[in-house]
């Protein structure tokens, strides 16, 4: 599972927010959601993605499944 599923599978259980909202909540960069979705960026750091994850409802145990390598 690579970063950018994870988020917009989060946004869309959410009902499907938008990562305006997204970005708004956590203080996480618009800029840098959009390039995580778009596959421009693979990662945020950690306390980014530590944020994503709370405002989505993810158990932050699913960070850990996120593909990491190339």
């Amino acid at each position: 599972m690579l970063l950018a599923d994870l988020i917009n599978d989060g946004l869309r259980l959410k009902g499907n927010k938008t990562r305006y909202w997204l970005a708004n909540v956590t203080g996480v960069s618009i800029a840098a959601l959009y390039d995580v979705t778009n596959g421009k960026r693979k990662s945020l750091t950690l306390p980014a993605m530590v944020k994503v994850a709370i405002a989505l409802d993810l158990d932050l145990n699913e960070l850990k499944k996120i593909d990491w390598e190339d």
